[in-house]
This record gives structure tokens, sequence and C-alpha cells, in this order.
């Protein structure tokens, strides 16, 4: 779990030593562990690897220096965070024996002993115990086709002297980052977009499309735009070929639907959903520095831990945040699953009194706007976790997605069955949503999946996130567009989308910037490819029965996770008071800042209407609309006026 960067000029000409060196230095949350940097001429073949201030010693007495000047059209650099392997073995940039190909990498290969293995029966030698130089074998061995083989979240860059190019790839779902701008001339890559802005290689500017979108439609990170004009993501499930010629980039996994498991029984079907999630949090567990589990009370985060304590020997340490309050206090749940022993519980009260301060530097970790409370929460969590000595921390992200857990996936399941002629099991899920949820609900849901079955999906996302916005405040809405056609399963195809564009993404960037910040390393068992793909193309009816999502997850973990919890019909979803902080304890800050003529000159939004509404009726924002933009105005100011 590290940082990268990079810079590479096609044209051969030298690279600046100190805008690499700088890319670095600002990420040193990213790996404070050790650091190190190649420099490299592509035409003429020439390569040399270097140390700088945090270089761990070993290394500066085998390596020279960082130069300040070179002829070199390469530079790259990295940051550790030691995880596996925590001798200078795991060192990066990693050259093999030849010297011919050098790798940078961020994430983790969870199943790097299985494939070391494999590559020791094909007469591979290794000389470290390290995961990143069985990832460099691979591409040796296998070329594009290693990424097949790997089970795990990672960006990262191989440069193949032979080939006087770059390999550079991110994993199936998009856990690590990768960010890049390329002009022709220069590609330039990193874990953070901060990175490219202070190599001062990239002229900061707002890309307004994806403004507009996150302040109207609460959307973030929904394709390989980012919120700077110039500044782009590898998309997840890609690689990218870079030379002389230019940039090439392709997909090599797609989520698809298997018509094998659409036909197991429930049964089966279940034990094979235990048994591959035992399987993940197992690979997981693997870790030469100490390791913790978030638990929030929720289906998901339980069965992590539970199944976590089940495999492993030793006590687990859990990290736990809650609000006073019923909407927002899970400690009852969180205190289920600690009963049944084993775990050695650590609680974090949120912080009721959280600043523009604070906010300012949560926003420069995450280099963009968020969308409301709960991220934040989590990145003050991650400091606990850190100041009590765990550097892996477990959590259960992505189970909403797998097993359609959220309220929303509920109308096109609704519509789904209608469109198949199910009428009687949708009638019985419609009663049972009344019965759990009250009945204006269930009218609310049919309404929905009329819409759905109607094709009226512009006038359904105005629908459902009318109460998020305030339409008049904003220059121009943007058409939304699913992913694929919906001509053949409705269900599904919101599961697909929320896996890889509209909820998965955006989460697991907070994921990631949160736990680096602080200097930990989050792992996500509930994404472990093979999961996913068993869970997408899974039956409708055993993700929901009778009204109760999540249901297949629910009946795996019987007698696993107290029953307290499985029969949860109510959980949060980790929530905090948000509109509580912008309404009291940030109201007279958010004052100062709308009241700022500055404030008045955004092109993204209207600050005069803004400004009126909050002197006028502050109450009437949408839910979390003031946070996101005090949020969007924080961002410009720290990363768009600052640096100009």
């Amino acid at each position: 779990m590290c940082g990268i960067a990079g810079i590479f000029h096609l044209d051969g000409s030298p690279i600046q030593v100190h805008q690499l060196r700088a890319m670095t230095q600002i990420i040193r949350h990213r790996g404070p562990d050790d650091e190190g940097f190649l420099l490299a001429h592509t035409e003429a073949g020439q390569s040399s690897a270097h140390w700088s201030s945090d270089s761990i010693s070993e290394i500066k007495s085998k390596l020279e220096p960082l130069p300040t000047t070179t002829q070199c059209n390469l530079g790259i650099g990295f940051r550790r965070l030691a995880i596996i392997d925590l001798s200078a073995g795991g060192h990066q940039p990693l050259c093999d024996e030849s010297k011919n190909y050098y790798l940078t990498f961020n994430g983790q290969i969870y199943n790097y002993l299985e494939i070391k293995n494999e590559l020791l029966a094909l007469g591979v030698n290794f000389k470290t115990v390290s995961d990143t130089e069985v990832l460099l074998k691979s591409y040796i061995q296998w070329g594009v086709k290693c990424l097949d083989r790997l089970i795990g979240m990672f960006a990262f860059v191989i440069y193949d002297r032979t080939n006087k190019c770059l390999f550079a790839a991110r994993d199936r779902l998009g856990v690590k980052p990768f960010v890049y701008t390329y002009d022709n001339q220069r590609f330039i890559w990193a874990s953070e977009e901060k990175q490219l802005i202070c190599s001062k290689l990239v002229t900061p500017q707002v890309n307004e499309s994806v403004m507009v979108h996150f302040l109207r439609n609460v959307s973030l990170f929904e394709s390989q735009e980012t919120f700077f004009k110039e500044i782009h993501q590898l998309p997840p499930a890609s690689y990218a070929l870079i030379n002389a010629k230019g940039i090439s980039i392709q997909k090599y996994w797609h989520l698809q639907l298997d018509e094998d498991i659409e036909q197991l029984t429930f049964g089966a079907a279940k034990e094979k959903t235990k048994s591959l999630l035992e399987d993940a949090v197992k690979l997981r567990l693997r870790s030469d520095v100490p390791l913790g589990i978030a638990l929030s009370g929720g289906i998901d985060s339980s069965s992590i831990s539970c199944v976590a304590r089940k495999l492993s020997p030793s006590i687990l340490r859990t990290f736990s945040v809650y609000y006073e309050g019923k909407n927002f206090d899970e400690r009852p749940y969180i205190q289920a699953v600690i009963n049944t022993g084993g775990f050695d519980p650590v609680f974090y009260t949120g912080d009721q009194h959280c600043t523009v301060d604070q906010i300012n530097q949560w926003i420069f970790h995450q280099d963009a706007p968020t969308s409301g409370g709960s991220p934040f929460a989590a990145y003050q969590n991650y400091r606990n976790v850190r100041s009590a000595g765990i550097t892996v921390l477990l959590n259960g992200q992505g189970g909403d997605e797998l097993f359609a857990g959220y309220p929303y996936y509920l109308k096109y399941f609704l519509a789904q069955q209608i469109k198949s002629k199910q009428y009687q099991a949708a009638l019985n899920n419609l009663w049972k949503i009344a019965l759990t949820q009250g009945p204006m609900n269930g009218l609310k849901q049919l309404f929905l999946s009329w819409k759905v079955l109607t094709g009226k999906m512009d006038l359904l996302r105005q629908l459902e996130y009318q109460k998020y916005a305030t339409a008049n405040l904003y220059p121009e809405e943007f058409p939304y567009i699913m992913e694929g056609a919906l001509s053949t399963n409705f269900f599904k195809q919101a599961l697909l989308n929320g896996i890889t564009r509209t909820h998965l993404p955006h989460m697991l960037r907070w994921e990631d910037r949160n736990s680096m910040a602080h200097s930990v390393e989050s792992r996500v068992p509930f994404l472990d490819h093979r999961l996913v793909e068993f869970a997408y193309s899974l039956p409708d009816h055993y993700k929901i029965q009778g009204g109760i999502q999540k249901f297949i997850l629910r009946d795996a973990m019987h007698s696993v996770v107290p029953e307290q919890i499985l029969k949860r019909t109510d959980k949060i979803g980790f929530a905090t008071p948000t509109d509580q902080w912008t309404s009291c304890i940030l109201k007279n800050a958010i004052q100062e800042l709308l009241h700022d003529p500055l404030f008045r000159t955004r092109t993204w939004i209207y600050g005069n209407r803004v400004l009126k509404k909050v002197n006028e009726s502050p109450q009437s924002f949408g839910q979390h609309e003031l946070w996101r933009i005090i949020n969007a105005e924080l961002w410009h100011r720290r990363f768009i006026d600052q640096i100009s």
C-alpha cells in the first residue's frame, strides 16, 4: 500500500527532477516508511535507481542520491507503506535481475503466495518474500495476461525497457486510484490529483460539468473525468500502454452474467456465498503488520468481523464510530458482535464540534468536494485506528451493492418482476414492504417501479434526487445515462450500474483517501472479484425475498453473525448529523464563506441565489445540499484560487 508518481516525456526531452520530487513529497502520508526513484532514458536504454531523504538506510548505502538534474526523459517516484515483507526487499522501484523491468505498485496482491508457487513450478526464482516481486515476475512471465490471475487491489506502472514502453494497470473494481494527464508530449501519473498540481505541469481548472453534476445530481466519479479539467482517471479493470507513439487504454475485465450460477439452487448458492466470503477474508488477513476491523453494527461489517474472528487465532481489534441520538447510535448492534467473544473493541464518539479548518484539511486529502458527513466521520476514525497502532483495517464496503442492500434497488426489482409477469411475487414483495416500511413507502415503490417500466429514466432520476438539490441554484443540468441498455433485466442493470458507476466508485475513493491520509491500508473483502462475479449472477429473488434485502447473505451468515443483526431492516448506514452541523455549529462560518465576494464569482453556481436562500429560508435546502456547496467552495479555494 503506497503512493506512485511519474513523468514521461514522449519526445525524449529531459524531465525536471524537482517536479518529480514534489510529487512524492506531497503524499508522504501514503508512504512514510520508504521512498525510491528511477531515472531512465527510454531511447538510450539507460536507467538508474536513486534514494532521497525518506529512503531507508539500507537503500541509501546501496544507491546514489537523487540528482538535481538529469538528461533522462522518464522519472518514476514511489512512497512505501510497508505491509508485506517489511525488509528492504519491499523497496521500490523494484527491478528484475536483467534490469529490463522496473515496477512501482500501490496496493496488495492477496493471492501472491499461490501465484508465487505457480511461478516457482515454472522455474522462476525470487530474491524477496514480497507480493511486489510476485507481481513483477508475473508480468515478465505472462505479460498482460498476468492481470487475469491477480486477486487484489492495485494501481501499478511497469517500465518495460525491452519494449521502450510503460505498462500501467488498475484493479477490476477501482479500489486503488490512478490519475493522469496526457498532452501528446507528456504522460504524467500519480495516486492523487494534488501530485499533478504540485508538479506545476498541470494548471488547475474546474471541470464545470463534473461540478454541476455533483451539486445537482449528487454524482461523483461516474466517468474518467475528475473535478480538474486536465486530469483523468485510468478506468477500473483497465490497462494502458504508453510509448513514444502515445497512449492506448484497454479493458481487461467486464462484469458479466454467468448462466451456470443462475441455475444454482438456493441452498447451493448460499453455501457458495459463504465459502467465497470466507476465502476473501482469509486472503485479506495476510499481513506482516497489526490488523483491525471497522465494525458499524450492520450486516456487512458484522459478517466480516465474525468471519475474520473465526479464521484468526488472535484477538481482533474493532473500531467503531457513533453519535449520540437514536438516529445515529449503533452501539447495541456493535455490542452484539463484540459479545460473541474474541474482540478488543475501540469506540470513537463522533466529533460534534467539526470546524471549517478540519473540513479543509479533509478536502485536501480528498482532492474533491464530498456529498455528506459520513466519509468525514470515517476520516476522523482512521486517525484513531492509526494511533492505536493498526496499519491494516478490514471493512464491509461493497455488501450493499452486491446484495441489493439499498432501498434504491427495490423499484428495479419490482419492475423486473412485473416485466417478467411474476405478478404474485411482486404483490407479495409489495405487501411485505408495506408491512415493514409503511403503506406509503409501499405505494412509493410501486409508483417508482412503474416509472422504470415506462422507461422514464430522466424523470426517475429527477424524482430520486429532488430531495437533495435546489435546481435553480445551478446553471445547467446534464443528462444522466445508465450503463448499457435497459432492455434485458432492470434489476441486474441497476446492480451493474451501482457497482461500476453510481455507488461504489465514489465510496471507494473516500475509503482510499480517508485511510491513506492516516497511513492505514483499507481492505474490502466483499469486493473480491470472484465474489462480485458470483453475487451479480445470482437469481434476483435470492437477493430480495419477501421484501427483505440481502436475503441470501443473511441466510449464509446464519450461526455466524448474531441473529439480532441478521433480522435488522433498519440499518442506519453510517449516518452522521450533517445537516445539524451546517445549521448549527458551522452556521457562522458558512455565513462568512457565502458573504465573501469571491463565492459570488463562481461560474458553477448562482452565488447570489444561494446567499438569498441562506438568509430567507435556510431550512429549505435539500438534504446535505449546503454541505456540498460549502465543500465545493472550500475545494475551489484550496486547489484553484490558492494555486492560480
